[in-house]
C-alpha cells in the first residue's frame, strides 16, 4: 500500500491510498479534495514549500477570478513560470 499525504488549495489535508507509486502518478490528474472538491491537490510536503505555497496562492486567485466571470488563468500561469 502506498500512502500519500495530500493538501488542496484551501489547506484541507487528507490521505490518498494507492497500490503503488505508479498508481498514484496515473491517478494524479483525477484527484480532488473530499471536503471542497477542489481539483488543485498537491502532496502535503510540496504544498508547504516556497514554490508550493506560491502555486496554492495562484490557484486560489484563479478560482476567485473564475467565480467572478474573469479568466486570466493562462496569463497567470506564465507569470509563475517566468518569476
Amino acid at each position: 500500500m502506498y500512502t500519500v499525504k495530500l493538501e488542496c488549495e484551501q489547506s484541507h489535508a487528507f490521505e490518498g491510498w494507492y497500490d503503488s507509486a505508479k498508481d498514484y502518478e496515473e491517478r494524479l490528474n483525477t484527484l480532488s479534495c473530499p471536503v471542497c472538491d477542489s481539483e488543485f491537490v498537491m502532496r502535503k510536503s510540496s504544498a508547504q514549500s516556497k514554490v508550493g505555497k506560491h502555486l496554492m496562492s495562484l490557484a486560489r486567485e484563479i478560482k476567485h477570478e473564475r467565480a467572478q466571470g474573469q479568466d486570466r488563468a493562462g496569463s497567470q500561469y506564465f507569470k509563475v513560470l517566468l518569476d
